[in-house]
């Protein structure tokens, strides 16, 4: 058995690694982007919901503008708290994206060294023929 065969089950572990890892940041970039529309879902209904309220001029009475105080200041919080939740999935798909990064360079590596083995195997094989 030569040695780039004894390499070859290190190498599957590595390229299996790689493509768990791409997976893992393909399903961070779907949530990220998930709870990014989301925040835009709200943002969005802030502004219609405002821009509606500006076109319905009329006088309000003080519990209507109450009841509009109150779920304005619902909504903000809760458009805050969506901006939490976007910023906590960008650091998840930052930390995916470098371990990803880090199990391709380890893949890389692996390969190179095993391409470097076949190439030496050659000339050795070359050599014996000679001979």
């Amino acid at each position: 058995m030569t040695r780039t065969q004894r390499l070859e089950p290190v190498v599957r572990h590595t390229d299996k690694k790689e493509r768990r890892a791409l997976l893992e940041v393909a399903q961070s970039q779907a949530a990220f982007e998930g709870e990014q529309q989301r925040l835009t879902q709200l943002q969005d209904y802030k502004l219609e919901y405002l821009q509606k309220k500006q076109t319905d001029i009329g006088i309000f009475t003080p519990i209507e503008l109450q009841e509009f105080n109150r779920f304005m200041q619902q909504l903000d919080q809760t458009i805050l708290q969506q901006m939490e939740v976007v910023a906590l999935r960008q650091r998840e798909l930052d930390q995916k994206r470098e371990q990803w990064t880090a199990t391709r360079i380890d893949s890389k590596k692996m390969h190179k060294v095993v391409e470097r083995l076949k190439q030496q195997e050659f000339v050795e094989q070359e050599r014996k023929e000679q001979k």
